[in-house]
């Protein structure tokens, strides 16, 4: 399936749609008129554990022009340490204005996989304690839902633990 074969959707929304198809994966698209922000905003349109949703993350790397992009638990909170430690050089959160020039979306739309950059991608391992996950599709209207096995193959990542404790 192409790109322009999805019908009347937004050109971001494809692009991420393509790397599932890449892979042969089934997913599940929804469109929401209310956009989903945050990861609690998701799970409440999806009626899903906050758990299951994915938040995209992106942290630049201290000295670096590189950045990485953690996908964490929508119930988790994200020790910045942890990731440090897994990077090798200190981490912090990145603005929004540069979340959208590095990965060509703007924060409350970043999905997990088809991002700018090739960043490095740390996912928290409780991600996989769920069968399905939820994550930004490109855009804060549209969520869409995989089986979270697949996570480290469509992110191209590896998995810690790197939840606050």
């Amino acid at each position: 399936m192409t790109s322009d074969q999805f019908g009347d959707i937004p050109e971001n929304v494809k692009k991420v749609l393509t790397v599932l198809i890449g892979f042969g994966y089934r997913y599940d698209l929804r469109f929401f008129d209310q956009g989903a922000h945050h990861a609690h905003q998701a799970a409440k349109l999806l009626k899903c554990p906050l758990g299951a949703v994915v938040k995209s993350l992106v942290l630049i790397i201290e000295g670096k022009s590189e950045f990485v992009l953690v996908l964490a638990s929508g119930q988790n909170r994200v020790d910045i340490k942890s990731v440090s430690n897994v990077i090798g050089g200190k981490v912090f959160p990145a603005k929004p204005e540069s979340v959208l020039i590095m990965t060509g979306f703007p924060v409350g739309a970043v999905p997990p996989f088809g991002v700018e950059g090739d960043p490095t991608v740390i996912i928290d391992a409780d991600l996989l304690s769920f069968q399905d996950v939820w994550a930004a599709a490109g855009s804060e209207n549209y969520l869409m839902g995989f089986e979270s096995s697949w996570l480290p193959q469509l992110a191209k990542g590896s998995v810690f633990n790197i939840k606050e404790a």
